[in-house]
């Protein structure tokens, strides 16, 4: 995987890959499959994606999957809140925005993305204007916390972001949630898909990243993730972007893509 970001509000990523364990992101995920097909699992959505098709992840959404014969190939935009504000309706303080479109399949706006993100040199304006319109055809909703289902899973997810990047124990998470830990591993993990810890993290991680593309130094972000090391921080990395946090770098993209396991 390379990255580029030269836009604040839209992260861009291109990668090969042939499979990839659970793990989530801390922003939106927008995956444009530019080469061959893939089998996706989530707890929201399952299936099998398709050169020319555009599949979405929320933040914090556990996903995986396995390419359906040799390498896949895909680019990843990674759309800020405030990008996604521009683009669908505002919601309120507390709200939890979702998008509930799983794919969107091959048509004139996915084709026009497709294009604009394989341009011998990626101009952001098309790239923009083309997610925009994708985004246009997917469904969303908007849920107050309380009223969201699954609600152990959801507070302790809640926590987890708020705190994560402390050290966040299972025994404590069960205690403010009012529960016992193992009824909150049990019903976390079966909602999720991850156990709690996992969970914890994969949120470090995509803190880390948020970080390393802020400048911050590779030590100092391993501190202030509370990872216990540098190498620490690295392997946990790499098992979330199948490359070390080194890769994110500014002005573009890169390097080689790195496949994924």
């Amino acid at each position: 995987m390379t990255f580029a970001f030269q836009h604040a509000d839209l992260l861009r990523a291109r990668a090969t890959a042939v499979d990839f364990d659970p793990h989530l992101h801390g922003t939106y995920s927008v995956v444009v499959v530019t080469h061959g097909s893939a089998h996706i699992w989530s707890r929201r959505w399952s299936g099998i994606v398709r050169a020319g098709e555009v599949f979405f992840f929320n933040p914090f959404e556990v996903h995986a999957g396995r390419s359906a014969g040799g390498s896949a190939q895909y680019c990843v935009l990674y759309p800020s809140e405030a990008f996604l504000e521009s683009c669908t309706a505002t919601v309120g303080p507390g709200e939890v925005r979702t998008i509930r479109t799983d794919v969107v399949a091959r048509s004139r706006s996915t084709r026009a993305l497709v294009d604009a993100l394989s341009a011998p040199v990626v101009d952001d304006a098309p790239v923009e204007e083309s997610l925009r319109r994708v985004l246009q055809e997917c469904s969303f909703s908007v849920e107050a916390p309380a009223s969201t289902p699954m609600s152990i899973a959801r507070r302790t997810c809640q926590l987890i972001r708020r705190d994560g990047l402390r050290s966040t124990r299972t025994d404590d998470l069960a205690r403010e949630i009012g529960v016992h830990p193992s009824h909150l591993v049990r019903s976390f993990t079966k909602t999720i898909g991850i156990p709690p810890q996992t969970y914890v993290r994969q949120v470090r991680v995509a803190r880390a990243r948020e970080l390393i593309c802020a400048g911050f130094g590779l030590n100092e972000v391993a501190q202030m993730v509370n990872f216990c090391d540098q190498p620490h921080l690295t392997r946990e990395f790499k098992k979330v972007f199948g490359v070390p946090p080194g890769a994110l770098s500014r002005g573009g993209y890169r390097g080689s893509p790195a496949a994924g396991r």
